[in-house]
């Protein structure tokens, strides 16, 4: 490409005006200004305005593409390199002034030839023009009538005195196309807009440009030539046609510059440029007809830009979709549906880089964002495993959850509410599962709180359940040993185990389901443990009266003996002690008991008060009888003295 002046910004004054009343005319943008340089053979085009950032840049940078091609054909470029360039790559930026970085960016291609449609509308063109008349006019010194108020002069390079052989010469000259001939405008017709209204007189200005040239072309051949067969004029018009083929180096340089963009670790910012450097250099080529010598060359040429741009295009598409991947990752957790769109979007991004070929430039770039990628795509596919089995489980304990609840409310056994508890204990294990970042983790964490009360109540009462079945079997249990003993004989042991029954069954806690059966097991028990203690006191006192009496009749002619009746105590006694007791028993009081005289001997007053004491301990009478079943007297421990019947 043939490069515009090396100045950074001279000369792009009258282009920078032009564009100042053009933005201040159609208020195209807000404070918008816009500022033109030039770098390495592109022209820079930095468009500021104040905060905030367009609603649709790209609709307002195609804006300044438009008053761009429609601006330069009037205003013309720095010294007049505009001319001579066959392809201008323009590249606009949107920035705002407080901000280093521009936020929009828009490149494209601008052709010389392409000022003919602005000046010269297909619209606007003229009847066919009498070619032979202007010759001969031409022949003969003279112009015609309606060149107004522009000189042969201003047309440029038409001399009066040439002929038309020498004109002839002129204008078939190697490389002079329709673009170059187009281009040849008086200075009048490409002066800056003055005014409101510009555009409209641009295509007057073009019109009036028209009939100046109509004149111009009719002093020389090439005139003839063009307008008298339009399909030749097109052929040759057609890039690389005559003359040699800039564009193939053009093209070339473009490429070059796209591949050192790709080398290393190129930015967002790098491939977009790169790609930028492709297009135009296949849009540089792809315009060569068949019909060019070097046709052939650039169809190489293109062959191999049009491959490594869509490597390129792959890369930059990947990046688009890890970026949306990316994006669609933020603040997390989400649920499965999306994360599934995410890991998707991976997948895509990763096929796309696949398909880079060994032999681009940006191959080690895409192998790197390929291992990137495909961490990602584990560590969603993780994301997705880990989401699943969370609401998973989450279903799984809240479910086991209200079957536990159906369990307390009609929980009649200590086995109900022991399987209760047990159900609310799996439905936490099961929430405790759920790891943080997932999308039920904070509702999973509320619903362990609530079953951790449910669980200490089930377990509480199954607790309390425990201990009443365990107090009332063991209740049970004592009361039938009690019953064993009590059938032997062996009252101490009976006693012993009334009083574990009775103790038992007092253990039964309140408000739990045996609580009741407690109660009609104290009402059965507490009066076999008083019995119990009863025929204890008696088997005692028995025991010791027949011991002691025992011991004092030892020598006597006839033993003596107790005996339990129903109602009393039954004492035999030998005539030894019997009749001396008989005899010393006083006449009865007025209450019916009666008193010892001081005749007894210490035998007789140690038996009469063993006797007394036996009486007493068992709360019952005894009546005393001599060997032959004689009755002597009776002993009453509620009067407390001995009677007569």
């Amino acid at each position: 490409m043939t490069s515009l002046s090396r100045s950074i910004h001279t000369g792009f004054e009258p282009l920078q005006r032009a564009f100042a009343t053009y933005l201040k005319e159609t208020k195209l943008y807000p404070g918008l200004t816009l500022d033109c340089s030039e770098r390495a053979g592109r022209l820079l085009l930095l468009a500021e305005h104040k905060a905030p950032e367009a609603g649709a840049p790209t609709v307002l940078l195609k804006d300044l593409e438009s008053a761009f091609r429609e601006l330069v054909p009037t205003v013309g470029l720095p010294d007049a390199d505009w001319a001579a360039v066959d392809a201008l790559a323009v590249r606009v930026y949107l920035k705002l002034k407080a901000v280093a970085q521009p936020y929009a960016m828009h490149t494209f291609t601008w052709h010389p030839k392409d000022a003919v449609q602005v000046i010269f509308p297909a619209t606007a063109v003229p009847p066919a023009i009498d070619t032979a008349v202007d010759i001969e006019d031409a022949a003969a010194g003279g112009r015609p009538d309606d060149l107004g108020a522009f000189e042969l002069a201003d047309v440029g390079a038409v001399d009066p005195n040439v002929s038309a052989t020498e004109a002839n010469t002129r204008t078939d000259s190697p490389g002079l196309g329709f673009s170059d001939v187009a281009l040849a405008l008086p200075d009048a017709a490409v002066q800056s807009p003055a005014g409101p209204g510009w555009g409209q007189r641009s295509q007057s200005w073009a019109r009036h440009g028209l009939r100046s040239l109509r004149y111009y072309w009719s002093y020389g051949l090439a005139g003839l030539i063009l307008v008298g067969s339009g399909a030749f004029g097109y052929a040759l018009s057609r890039p690389c046609v005559v003359g040699s083929c800039d564009r193939l180096a053009q093209a070339t340089e473009y490429y070059d510059l796209a591949q050192s963009t790709l080398v290393g670790n190129p930015t967002g910012d790098d491939l977009a440029t790169a790609q930028a450097d492709l297009q135009t250099a296949i849009d540089m080529l792809a315009p060569i007809p068949t019909w060019s010598a070097y046709y052939d060359t650039a169809q190489g040429d293109l062959t191999r830009y049009e491959g490594n741009i869509v490597f390129l295009n792959a890369i930059v598409r990947a990046q688009a979709l890890a970026n949306e991947a990316a994006n669609l990752s933020q603040s997390p957790p989400h649920p499965v549906e999306r994360w599934v769109k995410v890991h998707l979007l991976w997948q895509q991004a990763i096929d796309r880089l696949s398909t880079v070929s060994v032999d681009s430039p940006a191959f080690d770039y895409s192998q790197q964002k390929l291992r990137e990628y495909r961490a990602n795509y584990s560590a969603i596919g993780r994301r997705i495993v880990a989401e699943e089995e969370a609401e998973a489980n989450f279903n799984t304990a809240i479910q086991t959850g209200e079957l536990a609840r159906q369990r307390m409310e009609t929980a009649n056994s200590l086995a109900g509410w022991q399987l209760a508890a047990k159900e609310w204990q799996a439905a936490i294990n099961g929430l405790s599962l759920i790891p943080q970042g997932t999308v039920v983790y904070d509702e999973a964490q509320a619903q362990i709180r609530d079953y951790q009360g449910q669980l200490n109540r089930a377990s509480s009462r199954s607790t309390l359940e425990e201990a009443g079945a365990q107090n009332y079997h063991q209740a049970v249990q004592a009361a039938r040993s009690a019953a064993a003993a009590e059938a032997k004989g062996q009252w101490t042991l009976a006693v012993t185990q009334w009083r574990q029954a009775v103790g038992s069954a007092r253990q039964i806690p309140a408000d739990t389901i045996l609580a009741a059966e407690g109660g009609v097991l104290l009402e059965t028990y507490q009066p076999a443990l008083a019995n119990a203690q009863n025929r204890l006191r008696t088997a005692v006192a028995l025991q010791t009266l027949t011991t002691n009496l025992a011991q004092l009749c030892e020598f006597s002619a006839t033993p003596c003996t107790v005996r339990e009746d129903a109602s009393q105590i039954r004492v035999v006694l030998s005539s030894q002690y019997a009749e001396p007791l008989r005899q010393a028993i006083t006449p009865p009081a007025a209450d019916g008991t009666f008193a010892f005289t001081n005749q007894l001997n210490p035998n007789s007053q140690k038996l009469i008060e063993q006797i007394i004491t036996a009486s007493h301990q068992v709360d019952r009478q005894v009546a005393v009888y001599d060997a032959q079943g004689g009755f002597v007297a009776r002993y009453r421990p509620d009067l407390g003295g001995f009677i007569r019947n």
